[in-house]
């Protein structure tokens, strides 16, 4: 472990962590903006807040995986583990070097956690929206709503159309 990285090193890494950060940051904006149009019950919004979620989504996922294929090249020059987190590497930077790294670490774990939690809200949001539109729909329309159970167990429903829009035979 006395293989200590340079700065040529630490450099493009912790570019990297800084850009997840901020990734990380413009995906919680996202989410929030999506509960915002959540709340004003406008699903066409929605529908495009959650495209353009799924979108900047994939592209963290590309930003992840440079990351990630950086440490796990990192790990192999000083020859560690390649599957060690880089948070079992940091010994193998300068002691100015460690703080720095370490706090972009917890950070980036931090806004994973804000983003998961708040992506949680948002489904929940949707679901029970789905949820009161469909109580409604069957308090409206009874007759159209049978209640079924799916292989797994779980109630279905299935909707008859209106007579109105059934083909004439």
């Amino acid at each position: 472990m006395s293989n200590i990285f340079a700065e040529k090193d630490w450099d493009p890494l912790v570019d990297l962590l800084r850009n997840e950060v901020q990734e990380y940051g413009g995906l919680y904006n996202l989410l929030e903006r999506q509960q915002e149009e959540i709340f004003k019950r406008d699903p066409q919004l929605v529908l495009d807040t959650n495209a353009e979620i799924e979108g900047y989504m994939s592209d963290m996922g590309g930003l992840r995986n440079r990351r990630e294929a950086f440490v796990r090249e990192m790990a192999r020059e000083c020859g560690a583990d390649e599957d060690q987190p880089l948070s079992k590497l940091l010994a193998h930077f300068p002691d100015f070097m460690r703080p720095m790294l370490q706090a972009l670490v917890d950070e980036i774990n931090h806004m994973i956690r804000r983003t998961r939690h708040k992506a949680r809200q948002n489904f929940m949001l949707l679901s029970r929206t789905m949820e009161i539109n469909h109580e409604t729909m069957q308090a409206l329309q009874p007759g159209n709503f049978n209640k079924t159970y799916t292989k797994k167990g779980r109630v279905g429903v299935k909707t008859q159309m209106p007579s109105r829009y059934q083909a004439f035979v």
